[in-house]
């Protein structure tokens, strides 16, 4: 379960495109992007864990960042990307669709917690403007433990990102 850390941060999944200027297409600016995460809830068989006894590694996720650059929420493959960046795993997005205000996808992991034995699956939703978003990220599945037992596992993280001016 070390490792269950690294999925919530996909979760934040701050997709900030490192490339300069603005596509037209996609709904959020180029530009200064302000950004806050936050675990909001962690269930084990279905009991929810308090912040004061998840393992500082999971609550590591909690924080802000500030980057130039663009969420390239329009670009599927791109958010699968990233998705798969920061779990340092195998994701795939089964489902993704792009609104102009709303991009929801799901998909499922590969052994994301080799330790664990967690490939979860995973809901996203990200209300988007061009100034601002909120993603909504849930992880869930079945993890079995080096001495084999099983645990389901939930989790939700939320970021949210403001654009505060040109980079």
């Amino acid at each position: 379960m070390k490792r269950i850390k690294a999925w919530v941060l996909a979760a934040s999944a701050l997709a900030i495109s490192a490339c300069a200027g603005d596509n037209p297409e996609n709904v959020p600016e180029y530009g200064q992007w302000e950004t806050q995460t936050e675990l909001t809830s962690v269930t084990l068989d279905g009991l929810v864990i308090p912040p004061s006894q998840m393992p500082s590694a999971m609550l590591a996720v909690n924080g802000g960042d500030s980057l130039c650059g663009e969420p390239m929420f329009i670009n599927r493959e791109w958010q699968e990307a990233d998705i798969n960046r920061k779990l340092n795993g195998k994701c795939t997005l089964d489902h993704y669709e792009v609104t102009p205000s709303r991009v929801t996808g799901s998909g499922r992991c590969e052994n994301i917690d080799p330790q664990a034995d967690f490939s979860p699956e995973f809901d996203l939703d990200i209300a988007q403007s061009a100034q601002s978003y909120r993603m909504r990220l849930v992880m869930k599945g079945m993890a079995t433990l080096p001495n084999g037992s099983q645990h389901y596992v939930s989790a939700v993280a939320v970021q949210e990102g403001t654009r505060t001016g040109e980079c």
